[in-house]
Parts: C-alpha cells; sequence; structure tokens
C-alpha cells in the first residue's frame, strides 16, 4: 500500500494533469477567442441591440427564440460559453434569455449535434437537439418568471454608464454589415479554431481570410478608442473568469484521483477502457456507476445528469464518454441515462457553475443548476419511454 505522503502527491498530480490537459486542449483555439467575442459584446455592441432583442422588454417568443437556437452557430464548451454569457447579461439582456443562451450555447452546437449522430446514432442525435432547445426555452421562461422583476432593475442601473471593466461605454453606432462582420469574423475563428474535426494546413488557409476580415474591419470601421475599450472589457473578462475555470478544473483531477484510489488504482495509471486509453482519475468516476446507467430509471437518468453537471466535458468529448466511457456503443448504457448526460454535460460543470454564480449570484444560480438537472433527467426518462 502506497504511503500516504505519496498518495497525496498522486492526488496533486493528477489535478496538475487535469489542468494542464484543459490548458492544451481549450486555451488557444476555444477561450481566447470567446474572451475576444465577450469584449466586444460587452463594449461595441449597442446596448439598445442588445435590450430590444433579449432584455426584459423584448418580444418574448423573438428573445426566446434566438437565444434558444443561437448555440447552433457556436461549438462552445460549458466553460467556453462563459465569458459570451456574461458579456451578454452585463450588457442588459434579461436573466430569462440570457440563461437560455448560456444553455443552448453548448448544449446544440452544430459540431455537436452532427458528432453525435454519426457515433452514437441519428435517433439519440436528434433527440439531443430537440431537447436542447426545448430545454433552453424552459429554463430561461423559468428564470425570468422567479427572478425577471428584480433582475430588470439590477441589469437597467448597472448597464447605464459603465460595464464591469471599468471602461465606459459609448454606444457607438456603425452599419449593420460592420456589426455583423466584426462577429461572424470572431465566430468563425472560434468555430475553425475549436473544430477537432479539420487537419492543420486546412485550418490556417479558412483562418487567414478570416483574421484578415477582422483586421479589415477594425482598421476601416473602428476608432482607436473602440478598439482600446474592446481590448479593456476583453481582459476583465480573462482576469474574472480564467482564474476561477483553473481552480475548478483542478478540484475535478482531485475528485477523479480520490474516486481512482478508492477503486484500487494509482491516479495517473493507464486505464483501457472501450478500446481507448486514459488516465484513471479520468475514468474512475464513471467506473464506480456503470453498473446503474443499463435501464432507464428515474436513477439512471437522475444520476447521469447529476455526473454531467459536475464532470467539466470539453466540447465534443461527451461522445466519446456516453459512447466509450459509459458504454453506451457497447450496450452498456441505456438510451435515457444517455441523453440526460449528454443534455447536462456540455452546459454544465464545477468550474462553470463557480462562474455563473460569480456572475449572476447565489440564488439565480442555484435554480439554474436545479433546472438543468431537472430538466435534463425528465427529458432522459422520456426518451428511454419512448425508445
Amino acid at each position: 500500500m502506497a504511503a500516504p505522503i505519496d498518495l497525496l502527491v498522486s492526488v496533486l498530480r493528477a489535478g496538475i494533469d487535469e489542468t494542464l490537459s484543459y490548458l492544451t486542449l481549450h486555451v488557444l483555439t476555444c477561450l481566447v477567442p470567446a474572451f475576444f467575442i465577450a469584449g466586444g459584446i460587452s463594449a461595441l455592441l449597442s446596448d439598445r441591440f442588445v435590450t430590444k432583442y433579449l432584455g426584459a422588454d423584448a418580444n418574448k417568443l423573438q428573445a426566446y427564440s434566438i437565444a434558444s437556437v443561437s448555440g447552433v452557430a457556436l461549438a462552445v464548451c460549458s466553460c467556453t460559453i462563459l465569458p459570451m454569457f456574461a458579456g451578454l447579461y452585463k450588457k442588459g439582456a434579461g436573466i430569462g434569455p440570457a440563461t437560455a443562451f448560456l444553455f443552448s450555447g453548448p448544449a446544440i452546437n452544430v459540431l455537436a449535434i452532427v458528432f453525435t449522430a454519426g457515433v452514437l446514432g441519428l435517433p439519440l442525435g436528434g433527440a439531443r437537439a430537440f431537447f436542447a432547445v426545448a430545454m433552453a426555452g424552459i429554463i430561461g421562461l423559468t428564470m425570468a418568471f422567479a427572478f425577471g422583476q428584480s433582475d430588470e432593475a439590477e441589469s437597467t442601473e448597472a448597464s447605464k454608464a459603465m460595464t464591469d471593466g471599468g471602461a465606459a461605454v459609448t454606444d457607438a453606432e456603425h452599419p449593420g454589415w460592420v456589426t455583423a462582420g466584426f462577429f461572424a469574423s470572431m465566430v468563425a475563428i472560434l468555430l475553425i479554431g475549436a473544430s477537432g474535426l479539420i487537419s492543420l494546413p486546412v485550418k490556417v488557409a479558412l483562418l487567414a481570410p478570416a483574421f484578415a476580415a477582422l483586421g479589415y474591419l477594425l482598421w476601416a470601421h473602428f476608432e482607436r478608442r473602440e478598439i482600446e475599450q474592446w481590448l479593456e472589457e476583453t481582459w476583465f473578462f480573462t482576469r474574472a473568469i480564467f482564474p476561477l475555470l483553473l481552480v475548478g478544473t483542478f478540484v475535478i483531477g482531485i475528485i477523479g484521483a480520490i474516486a481512482a484510489i478508492a477503486q484500487g488504482m494509482a491516479p495517473l495509471e493507464q486505464v483501457t477502457y472501450g478500446g481507448e486509453t486514459f488516465a484513471a482519475h479520468q475514468v474512475a468516476p464513471g467506473l464506480l456507476t456503470k453498473g446503474i446507467f443499463g435501464e432507464t430509471s428515474l436513477l439512471s437518468a437522475g444520476l447521469a445528469s447529476v455526473i454531467g453537471a459536475i464532470l467539466y466535458m470539453p466540447t465534443l468529448l461527451e461522445v466519446p464518454i456516453v459512447g466509450s466511457l459509459f458504454g453506451y456503443t457497447q450496450g452498456m448504457m441505456a438510451d435515457g441515462p444517455a441523453l440526460a448526460l449528454l443534455l447536462a454535460g456540455p452546459s454544465l460543470s464545477l468550474p462553470n457553475m463557480i462562474v455563473i454564480w460569480r456572475t449572476i449570484g447565489t440564488k439565480r444560480t442555484a435554480l439554474y443548476v436545479a433546472l438543468v438537472a431537472v430538466a435534463a433527467t425528465v427529458a432522459g426518462l422520456l426518451w428511454g419511454t419512448i425508445v
């Protein structure tokens, strides 16, 4: 049996390993573009645009339709969506549309839906898309019903003159095509950079015109002070969110290490499961629960949604987690808990919850997390019953 000091070192190394894996996979291609998009939303997007289409007084059908399907255009995980959510919320978006956007971003991005359908089957991929849109609307409407009045007062007062970055925001007007091109070029950079389905040479070829378009728009249509405000807001979101993500990811590694030790494995031991090799701390939580997920039940769907809500799942990783780690493709996991995990996993994680709490407060965060877990459980039960 390993000495206590050796176990402690291995647990800490697992936390560091998880954090380094996160940094390697996501900082450059996912988070950096997302922070720049968030800074652009906060500093350059017109207050009137946000309040008109996503504000508390906006047309409800329009606001929730836009927010619920917005994730189709993004390839983001539960952490990458946070800067954009924070930017919209602090800019004056209502709590309902903002949280609908927060859920839909990671849940229904087109890469994840296509990948799910291709690997896990078209029925499960279609179910994921349908239930994700429905859940986004329900979650947003419930949040607005619970906190709409108090949120409207807070958002209006907070967004009159300043953003949280501390820079005075001027409501500069640009032609619609300039604003659309500015954000579309950054979203394209995010999509291309985050894609795991495109080779590096192709990525470079696709990114070059996107960067060129962004550079042209900044040079030709934006004033120096606007660019400075954009960079200041980008830095604000980076320093406010990034450290919390690192801490939360480190904790996830610690939890996985403890689960591995409980099963007699060294946290960094290589474990082969479903034809793929993982560090023990990455698979140990799933190994503890695999016997429960063989059939659809309240317990299996509920537990799957809770596991998904806690674990950090990078974009697209939820598919091999469900297919290989929990054994869906081998028939070891039923359809109900599989869908519950696919819905809750990309939308929540421990690092994600910490930042949401920092952005919207304890009560709103608690209700949002509960709504995601309950809605994912109900969706899993319904789908498991249908199939």
